[in-house]
């Protein structure tokens, strides 16, 4: 049987190094930016934080220099519950939403948030093939984060967390004293619980326990420090 390239495709999309994946994303974000900032009447925003990031995506997309925005629903039981998640480089509003009507969903910000407001007429006259490879990318992330969060359905509370860690490592800084990972400080205890949808007592055992087989450690700021990357990635179920 011959190997069906869309097949592929799809499984390239899924599997893909998350690293590799954002580095393109970033590339593919940053040209359309740049070209908006020179053919349209963009603005730099700044939103102090953290509260509702509420703005006009009818006619504005908004790309992220600075800061942490989550997207969210309020289920019938009064329950937060994430769809996505928003930092450097990302676009809000870009893309409309395919799964639920626009105001079934709310944002809100991590602290301060800084970023590009570039009305959405900027795209009539961008290429067509890198209005198509922008729509891709953005399509590809929306689908990364909304698969990663089925995938948790099938996992225990140790390989949610790790999992959830191992995702979320790219958005790391390097500590230059031991080269280790350090995850920003807005992914606390609590923001774990929620994504994984555990109570937050059972996130802290977790992590406890991380701590003292010196898979993690935390920084006298407070991140979480990831010393053995490796051994999240082995261990979180796939």
């Amino acid at each position: 049987m011959e190997d069906n390239p869309y097949i592929e495709t799809w499984k390239e999309v899924i599997i893909m190094n998350f690293i590799q994946f954002h580095k393109e994303l970033f590339q593919v974000n940053s040209k359309f930016s740049k070209y908006a900032a020179s053919h349209a009447d963009t603005q730099e925003f700044f939103f102090e934080g953290p509260g509702l990031f509420q703005v006009d995506l009818e006619k504005y997309a908004f790309l992220v220099h600075e800061g942490v925005v989550l997207k969210y629903h309020i289920s019938p039981l009064g329950k937060m519950l994430y769809d996505n998640f928003y930092t450097h480089n990302s676009f809000i509003g870009l893309l409309p939403n395919i799964f639920y009507f626009d105001d079934y969903f709310e944002y809100t910000t991590l602290g301060n948030i800084r970023g590009l407001k570039i009305p959405l007429s900027a795209l009539d006259a961008y290429p067509e093939d890198l209005k198509n490879e922008l729509f891709l990318r953005n399509i590809q992330r929306e689908l990364f984060w909304k698969d990663s969060a089925a995938r948790m359905l099938g996992l225990n509370l140790k390989e949610k967390i790790f999992y959830i860690l191992s995702i979320i490592h790219n958005f790391r800084g390097v500590n230059p004293w031991d080269n280790t990972y350090s995850i920003p400080k807005y992914i606390t205890h609590e923001i774990l619980a929620n994504v994984a949808n555990v109570s937050r007592t059972r996130v802290s055992y977790v992590m406890s326990e991380l701590q003292k087989e010196n898979i993690i450690t935390y920084s006298k700021e407070g991140k979480i420090v990831i010393l053995d990357i490796d051994y999240l990635h082995d261990s979180c179920g796939y």
